[in-house]
């Protein structure tokens, strides 16, 4: 190696039997920014000469064009190759033109793959190790990131092909709850992922959808309920949700109608009212009047 581009390589060899059998080599590469490198051959083999040329630009590993060319001359080979590559996001296409010593061909090429899991079918670069399908329930537009880098976002149909991933290995993967609408119960955003070789794992991340509301409680004289009040969904049990500023509590497991069984300092009364989705929001349902219920 000379500097941090150039190096040189320097060979021979010689038949110990046959003396004449002698083969002396010497290569220069010169590797350049933008993926550029330049490289020259001078080979003697008995009393034939050769010489190359080759300059390559190799695609991009995240997707581009790239090309390479070669010349030679000597030894009964002359000619040259030229060839030109793209790499997208569903595989890597080549195509190119061959004429050395009177045999002259073109020739193209495709690499990619096809995968079908999650009821869908994705086409993708060729997989030479682990992939995942990440599914958010079919929630579109989802970031997805793996190892905390971002890869993607969900499709149409909520589900994103993952790859490459390491086999055998643990597998970040992670979602932005950010995107995500505000009427959905999400049970997590990061997920590990261990797939086999060149074999794939679902992702889920139980993404429920949710009826949620800010309901504003008034008495029957039309003032806000007292902060702290406690509410209660008929029917349901578990913990009350809390009066706060202005009457206004949060529920978010409502079903299409509704009935509030409401614990205030003066006693307890009751409202009830039916759910309307109203985009993708939490919706704001009042003021309802909480009557009063006979002890």
């Amino acid at each position: 190696s000379i500097g941090r581009s150039l190096s040189l390589n320097f060979s021979v060899s010689q038949d110990l039997n046959i003396s004449r059998n002698r083969t002396v080599f010497l290569l220069a590469t010169l590797a350049l920014d933008h993926n550029l490198t330049l490289s020259g051959g001078l080979q003697r083999t008995n009393d034939r000469d050769g010489l190359t040329f080759n300059a390559t630009q190799s695609v991009p590993s995240e997707g581009g064009f790239g090309w390479r060319a070669s010349l030679s001359q000597g030894d009964g080979q002359d000619g040259g190759q030229g060839e030109l590559d793209y790499l997208g996001r569903y595989g890597q296409v080549a195509a190119g033109v061959y004429d050395v010593s009177n045999t002259r061909y073109g020739y193209a090429s495709a690499m990619g793959s096809l995968v079908l899991m999650g009821g869908d079918v994705f086409a993708a670069r060729q997989v030479n190790n682990g992939f995942a399908v990440v599914s958010t329930d079919g929630i579109a537009g989802v970031p997805v990131s793996l190892q905390n880098n971002p890869v993607g976002t969900t499709n149409s149909r909520g589900l994103l092909l993952v790859t490459p991933l390491n086999s055998y290995q643990s597998n970040k993967i992670s979602i932005d709850p950010m995107d995500l609408p505000a009427d959905v119960n999400l049970s997590r955003v990061n997920a590990e992922a261990t797939p086999t070789d060149r074999a794939g794992t679902l992702v889920k991340f139980g993404i429920t959808p949710i009826r949620a509301a800010s309901i504003i409680l008034v008495d029957e004289a039309g003032k806000a309920l007292p902060l702290g009040s406690k509410v209660h969904l008929h029917g349901q049990h578990g913990e009350p949700a809390l009066v706060g500023f202005d009457g206004a509590v949060y529920l978010d497991t409502l079903q299409p109608h509704n009935v509030l069984d409401v614990e205030t300092p003066a006693g307890a009364c009751r409202a009830s009212f039916d759910y309307r989705k109203q985009g993708d929001g939490i919706p704001q349902i009042g003021p309802l009047t909480c009557h009063k219920v006979s002890p």
